[in-house]
């Protein structure tokens, strides 16, 4: 038999309080852990462990997750776990959408032991064109308590709604608010390069985030590929580009949301570094690109005193 199991949180003594555990101390929470694993698994069955990440931008390039096992394999088990990857936009999947580039970066994140699971960034194309394109390939599977998009030569990259969605990743409650504006738009219709119109979400699929937020509220976690307003990270803009030509449209409907809602954590990327946002009212945001990945239990666990080498897998 094969079972597969997360969040056991050993030696984690605050779980207890913030999971409302019911033992009054490490050893109590400890014996219970033993006694039902003794009694259900038995000699000869595997128990799988399940991991969760998240990693910024990896724009078409697998070397980010490849470094990641090849380091880490090991010390984290990662050829005898489930692992789970979240990408937080411009993966690069479906960027070309002709030729042959597309499909060798698939292959070659295909051949890693992950499941990615994919927000749409600016830099790619929405996951119906694709589907429009080939629609034997692709099918719509029921998932993570939502609706996600699978191309079947490739089964272990998932595909997040184009707008708006609720979804249930390692029993947080998360909503995903795809899309942003490229700020190189002008300069690649120019030259004729890659460039997407649908990028951002439209009014309608704003409209649909308003009235997750109201229903669905509160989440655990926030993902999205741009930022709130607010926490543009004006340091980091491209020297030389007039900043009125940006379209912020994204940036202030994430900037909205955040005001309104009820969370715990926000993740994104777009942006090409990772920043770990000051502590909140309990609330954190997290700036991630690809050179560090952040395991997920660590960041939505974390405290006000820890920083972010205390959330990297």
């Amino acid at each position: 038999m094969n079972y597969y199991i997360s969040d056991l949180h050993l030696f984690h003594e605050a779980s207890i309080r913030f999971d409302n555990r019911p033992f009054a101390s490490l050893e109590e929470m400890h014996e219970a852990v033993v006694s039902r694993w003794n009694n259900k698994v038995n000699n000869g069955d595997n128990v799988m462990n399940e991991q969760w990440f998240l990693l910024g931008d990896i724009h078409g390039s697998a070397q980010p997750v490849h470094y990641f096992y090849q380091k880490n394999k090991e010390r984290l088990s990662l050829d005898s776990s489930e692992n789970f990857m979240i990408l937080l936009g411009d993966v690069g999947a479906n960027f070309a959408l002709t030729g042959q580039r597309d499909h060798k970066f698939k292959s070659e994140l295909s051949k890693l032991p992950f499941t990615f699971i994919c927000l749409r960034g600016n830099h790619e194309a929405r996951v119906k064109t694709v589907m429009d394109k080939n629609p034997d390939g692709w099918e719509t599977i029921s998932k993570y308590d939502g609706s996600i998009f699978v191309e079947k030569e490739f089964p272990h990259i998932e595909y997040l709604a184009d707008g708006p969605a609720v979804y249930n990743f390692k029993s947080y409650k998360t909503l995903s608010l795809p899309g942003a504006y490229s700020v190189d738009k002008y300069y690649r219709q120019a030259r004729h390069l890659t460039w997407y119109k649908d990028e951002q979400l439209n009014e309608k699929e704003m409209e649909l985030g308003r009235k997750l937020c109201r229903n669905e509220a509160p989440f655990d976690l926030v993902l999205s590929h741009t930022c709130p307003y607010l926490y543009e990270p004006t340091d980091l803009f491209l020297a030389g580009l007039d900043q009125s030509t940006v379209d912020s449209t994204m940036e202030r409907y994430l900037g909205e949301i955040e005001f309104n809602l009820d969370y715990k954590r926000w993740a994104f990327g777009h942006f090409h570094e990772d920043r770990l946002y000051p502590w909140a009212d309990g609330r954190q945001m997290l700036m991630l690109f690809n050179e560090n990945i952040v395991n997920l239990d660590k960041f939505m666990n974390m405290t006000e005193k820890q920083s972010f080498k205390d959330i990297i897998a």
